[in-house]
């Protein structure tokens, strides 16, 4: 256990080796690496002297830059625009950036403005170079998907060392492998989306995949009767206002999972369905209605379910 992007990571391992007394610092150095790239709360890591670099200038990034920048592409095409890592902007503006500020409604014409800025072709990635460049002055937040890329740089690492069961939980986002020193898959639980009550909407089994849960039930503020949520909408730079509370995803990879359930949450319950069916992405929404919370998940989403 540690600490790493401004949250905290646990890793369990399974293995009938001895383990190496190593291991630990070896994890840790892993992701405190992947912190010096990704951070938005050091304005020396990598991602914070991009976001400053002159425009039009190619820069030179790392490997895991680009990984993480053609992985947010995918899932930026896949969803319709809704996962937009340069809305980062809109997302200070509205008071819910790495320096929380008091939350004042920004007025239209900011937005618009802000807005403009938004969206990946305003960033050049060319990939057999490890170069990247900002078109215009737009800002990277690599929030929604590096907790889970950390995730996945873990889990490489724990398998070029023979380990092939464990669980990596960075910042709640998860990489699973193998089976628990029982012989049975994992299982995760998905909270009910409750601020001051703990509790499990639905437990699921899995192995070999990446998990993540997006929600806007702890992150928001409230003005005049209105809720306004950290989760802001990159193609209107306005605060979801739909019903949904709750996304989890379930991918080949952590980073895909914690990107996706991002977007699910930005699109609203239905066309979080309909892209999850058109993708066969597996997807469990959690959505409020007027006496509770209701459940829908995706045809994928079915089999890992195994108790409510």
């Amino acid at each position: 256990t540690g600490l790493v992007m401004g949250t905290t990571y646990e890793v369990k391992i399974v293995s009938t080796k001895k383990n190496d007394p190593k291991l630990r610092n070896i994890i840790d150095a892993r992701l405190q690496k992947m912190n010096r790239i990704f951070t938005t709360y050091d304005d020396t890591s990598e991602l914070m002297v991009f976001n400053s670099s002159p425009l039009n200038v190619p820069q030179a990034v790392s490997s895991e830059m680009i990984d993480v920048l053609r992985v947010s592409q995918e899932i930026f095409i896949k969803s319709r625009g809704s996962f937009d890592p340069t809305v980062w902007s809109l997302v200070d503006l509205w008071g819910f950036g790495a320096v929380p500020s008091n939350h004042v409604i920004p007025d239209h014409d900011s937005i618009s403005n802000l807005l403009a800025l938004v969206g990946l072709n305003n960033i050049s990635i060319e990939e057999d170079n490890n170069l990247v460049a900002r078109l215009r002055d737009v800002k990277l937040d690599l929030s929604a998907i590096a907790k889970g890329y950390a995730a996945d740089s873990v889990s490489e690492l724990l398998n070029s060392m023979g380990i092939d069961s464990y669980l990596v939980e960075v910042g709640g986002e998860l990489r699973i492998k193998g089976k628990k020193a029982n012989g049975k898959n994992w299982h995760i639980a998905i909270e009910k989306p409750y601020i001051s009550i703990d509790g499990v909407q639905a437990i699921i089994q899995v192995t070999d995949s990446g998990v993540a849960t997006s929600g806007d039930y702890r992150n928001y503020f409230e003005e005049n009767g209105k809720r306004y949520s950290h989760t802001i909408d990159p193609r209107t730079g306005y605060p979801i206002s739909h019903n949904l509370v709750s996304a989890t995803v379930i991918a080949d990879t952590a980073a895909k999972a914690d990107a996706f359930s991002t977007a699910m949450m930005v699109l609203g319950p239905e066309d979080a369905i309909d892209i999850a069916e058109e993708n066969n992405l597996a997807v469990y929404l959690v959505i409020k209605n007027s006496n509770g919370f209701d459940v829908v998940f995706s045809k994928a989403f079915a089999p890992f379910i195994i108790g409510e």
